[in-house]
């Protein structure tokens, strides 16, 4: 498969198939078969498979997937890489107050907000209802920690007359070399417990 760009600079993805002529050992056809609609279904059908429908943020398994690939870029490459989860505070009250289209305005508000604040190489992903993680490369839980409170000034700053005033709970933590695929999730949910206790906080926990 191929990718060319027209002269309007729109990209078409062809199929080639080389053939040769009979009794014409030098000679070939080549032909190009597009199949710019059947490349735009499989990416849409992949990014289906790997966004959340509602915050178009990575899903649960997609974050698996790239805290697989993180793990081993930080193993091989001896880095550093931290890790946040977050939810808002009370939101069952917000569905029973507002309703559910409300919640799911405030589910899609804060994502923007959250992805709007981050860099391009961190991963953002809805873990489930209400709960969110960010993966942060090369951060050490102090930087972690910083990004956090910066995200939760953010949050309780925010004004929208479409939905209520929110707040958002922190739990920070730095990923070790010796952690398993889930430890490092036990210990970033022991750090979030800690921050709902007052709520509106950021707690971070070390290895």
């Amino acid at each position: 498969m191929v990718a060319m760009k027209n002269v309007t600079s729109k990209t078409h993805f062809f199929e080639v198939t080389l053939e040769q002529i009979e009794n014409h050992e030098e000679h070939y056809v080549i032909v190009f078969t597009d199949i710019t609609a059947l490349q735009h279904q499989r990416e849409a059908y992949k990014q289906m498979a790997f966004t959340d429908p509602l915050t178009k943020i990575y899903n649960r398994q997609m974050l698996d997937e790239m805290l697989k690939k993180e793990k081993s870029n930080h193993k091989r490459e001896k880095g550093i890489l931290s890790i946040i989860m977050f939810d808002i505070d009370h939101f069952k009250r917000v569905n029973d107050t507002y309703g559910h289209d409300v919640g799911d305005k405030v589910l899609v508000t804060l994502s923007q907000i959250v992805q709007n604040s981050l860099r391009k190489s961190d991963v953002f992903a809805r873990w489930g209802g209400e709960e969110f993680i960010i993966l942060l490369p090369k951060t050490q839980i102090e930087g972690a920690v910083k990004i956090a409170e910066k995200l939760r000034q953010a949050i309780e700053t925010y004004e929208d007359d479409a939905i209520p005033k929110i707040t958002v709970s922190f739990g920070v933590t730095e990923i070790s070399p010796k952690d398993m695929q889930r430890s490092c999730f036990r210990r970033v949910d022991d750090a979030l417990y800690k921050a709902k206790i007052n709520r509106n906080e950021v707690v971070a926990l070390l290895p």
